[in-house]
């Protein structure tokens, strides 16, 4: 029991809401206080990309246990980073297109700005898992 009564089980349960309800909320009210001209649909899709993506980046995790990573294969280490990158940069490009709909870019733009977002994280990721790897062995 925790000091206040609750169960350890609840306090987790409204951790695990707040951070997914928090941004849904705050984001699009404080794009709403720095510009009342935005559309509330707009916002509305707004607040629901940053849950998305949260659980989008944890449900990944659940397919890679961080418990497994010391005896990860190199392979699987690169399809995870690779798989975080994508959806970081599937999460940017759709934020993106939100903040700036005026902004008609063609397809090879948006490709571009894809990879841009991809290539960055998923390296990033790749080296961090290694090295995170690499301690876990020496130890």
């Amino acid at each position: 029991m925790t000091r206040y009564g609750g169960s350890p089980v609840k306090n987790q349960v409204l951790k695990d809401y707040l951070i997914f309800l928090v941004p849904a909320f705050v984001i699009p009210l404080g794009l709403y206080l720095t510009n009342e001209a935005t559309s509330p649909t707009t916002l509305f899709k707004l607040g629901l990309l940053f849950p998305l993506f949260l659980l989008a980046m944890k449900g990944l995790a659940g397919f890679f246990p961080p418990e497994n990573l010391r005896d990860r294969s190199v392979a699987r280490i690169a399809e995870y980073a690779i798989l975080q990158g994508l959806v970081f940069a599937a999460f940017m490009s759709m934020f993106g297109d939100f903040m700036q709909p005026e902004l008609q870019s063609s397809f090879l733009s948006m490709l571009r700005r894809f990879a841009f977002a991809a290539v960055p994280v998923s390296a990033f990721h790749f080296l961090s898992a290694l090295n995170a790897q690499k301690k876990l062995r020496g130890s």
